[in-house]
């Protein structure tokens, strides 16, 4: 009974880190913000999903081995975290920085302990519910004409989550969770097989739905981005297997930095500019925000602005070509986020976390729990890209760790026993 509640708990906070919810829930006291100042209903989602993700917190303590933390990724995810805390003392407004490092630290936590605490099976089970949750609820609005759930003008779906950029990825993970569903579910079980086929059959069928009727391009980019990069790791861990042997581990991890090269370099070529800023049609013009992160980023190439500061700070907006963009608090970029809230340090621990965690999923003898893993790792990259997805509280985030901690069988078995 303990472990059926456990599973319902992850569902459920998994759910609400997709933020929709937690800011539904809000959404009546937020309009008497004018009326009535403090406290501020930002008090509120924060403390909302400080008291979501503490449970995990608790459990992950309590269940977590001295072994987590000899592994390089663990102890390169480790240095990110205290790096990025780290900069709260120096950065350029703190009050800021520090809810935002605490949200970064649980979601972070959050992510260890879905992969930790949960066979592999069960993770991609609880992952696919949590979403077919969030697109189920976003349909009901949608029937219901809540407010915001279909744009005004052009009509798109939006559903629960304000914005259709933060409804199609949960219609994209979903898919990805069927993908490991199917991958994972075991042999031999008389009623689980059919149960499983019917439930991804009606949860493809809704995501792909709601992707269309969304009418996001970062999803479905993401998509065919995660499905190149694995279909070039196919490939390059064919050749290692006949060629060249030593390498095959590497296949994964030399993968993704071989797309993210290719990108770097297309990016450039399309824009016709001296760096990764330029302002293209394939980016959905976002160029004015991404010109204003990197050259707020060459102000403070070391030690960054302080973890998500940059963008709250007056100083931020009078430097750059775009000083004077309209009113933004994101870079829509994850990438040069990590850039200007640690610097230069920050991303290359980062990339260190990625590449040991792509390694490791790479040296994974059994594809079928590969390949979903990789998938969810190179979705989560790509569609950093467009939006400001490394952050606390939020699942993507959380996803993205638990992806590069999944190839950890033995570990859940005996924590599942317990």
């Amino acid at each position: 009974m303990w472990r059926v509640v456990e599973i319902l708990y992850a569902v459920s906070a998994l759910f609400a880190l997709t933020q929709g919810p937690v800011y539904r829930l809000w959404s009546e006291s937020g309009e008497y913000q004018q009326f009535i100042a403090l406290p501020a209903v930002g008090h509120a989602y924060f403390a909302t999903f400080v008291v979501v993700q503490l449970p995990a917190l608790v459990l992950l303590s309590r269940r977590l081995s001295s072994t987590f933390f000899s592994e390089r990724r663990s102890q390169l995810l480790l240095a990110l975290m205290i790096w990025l805390g780290l900069s709260v003392t120096w950065s350029t407004f703190a009050r800021q920085s520090l809810p935002e490092f605490v949200s970064l630290i649980l979601t972070t936590s959050f992510g260890v302990y879905l992969t930790t605490c949960f066979s592999t099976e069960e993770f991609w089970k609880i992952v696919a519910t949590a979403m077919s949750v969030g697109m189920s609820v976003s349909l009901f609005a949608i029937q219901r004409s809540w407010d915001s759930a279909v744009g005004t003008e052009e009509g798109h779906w939006i559903g629960i989550y304000y914005n259709r950029n933060s409804l199609a990825p949960v219609a994209g993970v979903a898919l990805l969770a069927v993908v490991g569903m199917l991958c994972t579910q075991r042999k031999g079980k008389n009623f689980g097989g059919p149960l499983v086929a019917t439930a991804s059959i009606v949860i493809t069928i809704g995501a792909v739905l709601t992707m269309w009727r969304a009418e996001s391009r970062t999803s479905p980019l993401a998509l065919s981005v995660g499905l190149l990069v694995l279909g070039t790791w196919m490939v390059m861990r064919w050749g290692a297997q006949h060629v060249f042997s030593r390498v095959r581990d590497f296949t994964a991890a030399l993968s993704v930095a071989f797309i993210a090269v290719a990108a770097v370099v297309a990016l450039r070529a399309v824009s016709g500019l001296a760096n990764v800023s330029g302002e293209t049609a394939t980016f959905n013009s976002r160029g004015p925000l991404w010109s204003l992160s990197w050259s707020g980023f060459l102000e403070k190439p070391l030690q960054g602005w302080g973890w998500m500061a940059a963008w709250r700070t007056i100083k931020f907006f009078e430097q750059g070509e775009w000083w004077a963009v309209w009113d933004a608090e994101w870079s829509h970029n994850g990438y040069h986020d990590l850039l200007l809230g640690g610097g230069v340090l920050a991303a290359v621990l980062f990339a260190g976390v990625v590449w040991c965690g792509m390694r490791e999923i790479g040296s994974q003898a059994s594809l079928r729990e590969a390949v979903p893993s990789f998938l969810i790792v190179a979705f989560v990259l790509t569609a950093a890209t467009q939006e400001s997805f490394f952050i606390g509280t939020h699942f993507l985030w959380a996803l993205l760790i638990a992806g590069l901690f999944l190839p950890r069988t033995a570990n859940n078995d005996e924590l599942v026993k317990q």
